[in-house]
């Protein structure tokens, strides 16, 4: 029962549901509808769609153990995709002269992904966590209730990922520190 729980509870917290969920809502709340269609489609098609068509196609092809990518070699790889696909919707994103917010954020969160690829090489940071925390401190910049709310939700994260076998608690607490680092650097120039 526990493991199912964590199972759930994981999921729910993953970063490929919940970074995209957050732009997009983001998105629909500060933009015209056509600009957040636009962008929307811009963030989720290019960086959400391949990432997650290539961890799918990873894990066939038994490159990834997982979808969670926990390997940390694996990992290392995978980063560098990512990293590549982010950097150039950030670059996008920038060169149109988006929104403040946006172009912050993004930028953010590739600072995040880029220190998290180079702390890989030591520990494996969990992601799960670096994102949440992330994203904590970006919706508390917006909504202060609802920010502590999802802050606080890193606390059955957090065991989800020991309980699971993801992570140790040194891997869960590097990638808190990640997340709140950079989510605090945008709340600040925010």
């Amino acid at each position: 029962m526990k493991t199912t729980i964590a199972k759930v509870i994981s999921i729910v917290g993953h970063p490929f549901l919940t970074v995209p969920l957050f732009a997009v809502f983001l998105l629909f709340s500060i933009e015209s509808t056509q600009r957040a269609i636009y962008l929307s489609l811009l963030i989720v098609g290019g960086i959400f769609l391949p990432v997650g068509l290539k961890t799918l196609w990873g894990v066939r092809k038994g490159t990834y153990t997982n979808l969670d990518v926990s390997d940390q070699g694996q990992r290392q790889k995978w980063f560098v995709a990512t990293t590549f696909l982010l950097l150039l919707v950030t670059i996008i994103v920038w060169a149109t002269n988006q929104g403040w917010t946006l172009r912050l954020a993004l930028a953010c969160a590739l600072v995040l992904l880029v220190i998290a690829q180079l702390v890989n090489r030591r520990i494996k940071a969990s992601m799960h966590l670096a994102f949440h925390a992330f994203l904590g401190f970006l919706i508390l910049s917006l909504n202060g209730v609802a920010g502590v709310c999802f802050l606080l939700f890193a606390l059955p994260l957090a065991w989800s990922r020991i309980h699971l076998g993801r992570h140790i608690w040194k891997e869960v607490i590097v990638g808190t520190a990640l997340g709140s680092l950079l989510g605090v650097a945008f709340w600040v120039l925010h």
